[in-house]
Order: structure tokens, then sequence, then C-alpha cells
């Protein structure tokens, strides 16, 4: 079992109110013996449930189930990809442009030479099949040496935690809103001059390594988005 298959299926249980009672999810072994799952597959599942913001860590009393959790909302801290934000929902991407080329005037921003290969994606995304997100991205060939139109059109990031094996750290956002040009407002079923709200992401490898940037420009009348606060 891969460990977003367990995190679809723990969330399902959380929203039918599996575990309001105890209001927290069962230990690690618990849960590896009642699913047949590794540790590493628990733990990631976990650790997906909390970024959604579904769980939270309590020191030496466990995994809570957190309450009132903004549904059909986008974490602005989440690193996973959209398709990871809405595992109750249909996410698809209609694939625009798909590229081979140098980094060329790239290279600042992804901290690399010019003459770098990277992957450039263009996409729309689809959510339950109405547009909401266009999306634009750079892969670093040095680690995503190969994308296909059937992996760009799916979830890249998937395709490059569960079949390259890579382990994605963090990400460094701007985020700002700008008017829709023709081309754009048209692919988002908008008017030109439309807001939207737009995301850079420089995302980065556990190592520390810059992997892949992307600038996204969000449905304004779709998109609504939601931070956790730390307050310790």
């Amino acid at each position: 079992m891969k460990y977003r298959e367990l995190a679809k299926i723990l969330k399902v249980e959380i929203d039918r109110g599996k575990y309001r009672d105890t209001g927290k999810l069962p230990t690690e072994p618990e849960l590896m013996e009642q699913f047949g799952a590794t540790r590493y597959c628990v733990r990631n599942a976990i650790a997906l449930l909390a970024e959604l913001g579904d769980v939270y860590p309590v020191q030496g009393s466990g995994m809570f189930v957190r309450e009132n959790r903004r549904e059909g909302c986008l974490n602005i801290n989440g690193t996973r990809g959209m398709t990871s934000e809405f595992p109750g929902h249909s996410v698809s991407s209609k694939l625009i442009k798909l590229e081979q080329r140098e980094a060329g005037a790239d290279s600042a921003r992804l901290k690399c030479a010019a003459d770098a290969k990277v992957y450039s994606v263009s996409r729309l995304r689809l959510l339950d099949d109405e547009p909401f997100a266009i999306e634009y991205a750079l892969y670093l060939k040095e680690f995503v040496p190969y994308l296909s139109e059937e992996i760009a059109s799916g979830s890249i990031y998937a395709y490059i935690r569960e079949d390259l094996g890579l382990s994605t750290g963090f990400a460094d956002k701007l985020i700002y809103a700008r008017e829709l040009d023709y081309g754009r407002a048209d692919l988002l079923g908008l008017s030109a001059g439309d807001p939207a709200l737009v995301v850079e992401d420089d995302a980065y490898l556990a190592s520390g390594r810059m992997f892949n940037a992307g600038t996204v420009y969000y449905h304004y009348k779709k998109a609504t988005f939601f931070n956790f606060a730390d307050l310790k």
C-alpha cells in the first residue's frame, strides 16, 4: 500500500467521524497492523494528513483529529501538489505545452547554469472538470530526467515522489495579485482584466537542492487559501 492510498482511507474515516469519540488516530503500530502497512507508509500518510490540516501532534499523546478544517481550500503552505490538497475531488490537467530547453533567463531563479537542461510545462488545472488554475513550471533534468505528456497530464509531484523516489523538502512562496490578459482569462473562463491570485513556488528537495520553479494563476472565484498558524 502506498502512503497516499492510506492517507485517503484515513481522510474518509476522519470525515465520517470514525475518530470523533477518541479525538485521535490509532498509534503507528496499530495502523501498521490494521492496514498491513510499513512504518514508512504510515508515517508519510500521517504527515500528509497533518500538512492538509486534518490532524495535529501532541507530544507524548499521539495524533489528534483537528476540528473545523476548512474544506475546499488550499493550504498556502502545502508542498505536495494540488492533487493531494483535494483528496475527495477530481483533479486533472489539460496539457498546454511540454518542452525541453536550456534554463536561459530562468537560471537565476532556478539557481543553475544558463545551459542547464529543464522541462518546461504549461497546464490548465481542473477541479471537478472546471478550470481552476493555470500552471507554468520548470523542472531541472538533473533531478527529473524524464517527463512525458502522460506524466505531465497527471500528478507530477506524485510521479516525482513515488516513481523517481525523490524526497521533497520545502518551498519558498511569493504571492501577489495581477490582472489577467486575454489568453489566460480565456483559459480560466474569465474576462481580460479580471484579477487572479498568483503564487510563485521555488521548490527544494530534502537535501536543500532546488528542483522546481513554478508560477500559478488561480481563478479568483474558485480558489480559497488558508494557513495554519503555530501559536507556540
